[in-house]
């Protein structure tokens, strides 16, 4: 008896603790290359690049499709990683940071300015073909000059 109870801890502790032992995390590990709210904060205002937050949740269904999906495009990917400063942060561990985006629901894309200034938000899920548009309206400033729409309605 004691020797399956040893077999079983045993498969529960491999098992258990293989993925942190991989280096395995519930960040995607393709595409965008995300990084930490703290860590953007050290970038100070980098005067080229906006910045792209995605507040998300761990047991968020629509979150993990963004990630396994919309966020793994290679030309959604390359576009983010070129031109914006891409902050993944968890909504339940961080609620002040939450509240001060007033983050209601996740997933939840926000757009800041270089300065951190609110440009435009995206509540919920988007697909990579609907999402590339409005990354480039976002970046090349279109937003100041003419709506959404009139945007995607240009050659």
């Amino acid at each position: 008896m004691k020797r399956y109870v040893y077999i079983c801890l045993g498969l529960i502790i491999a098992f258990g603790i293989l993925p942190i032992g991989t280096g395995a995390s519930t960040a995607p590990n393709d595409g965008i290359n995300w990084i930490t709210f703290d860590e953007a904060q050290k970038f100070g205002q980098d005067a080229s690049r906006k910045y792209l937050l995605y507040f998300y949740t761990d047991w968020c269904t629509y979150c993990r499709k963004l990630e396994q999906s919309t966020f793994i495009d290679k030309e959604i990917a390359a576009y983010v990683n070129q031109n914006y400063i891409p902050v993944r942060i968890n909504s339940e561990q961080n609620p002040k940071l939450a509240a001060r985006y007033r983050i209601n629901g996740v997933p939840n894309l926000r757009f800041l300015t270089p300065k951190g200034e609110d440009i435009a938000h995206w509540p919920g899920y988007i697909e990579a073909a609907r999402f590339l548009p409005l990354l480039k309206y976002i970046q090349t400033d279109s937003y100041l000059k003419m709506g959404y729409s009139e945007f995607l309605k240009q050659p």
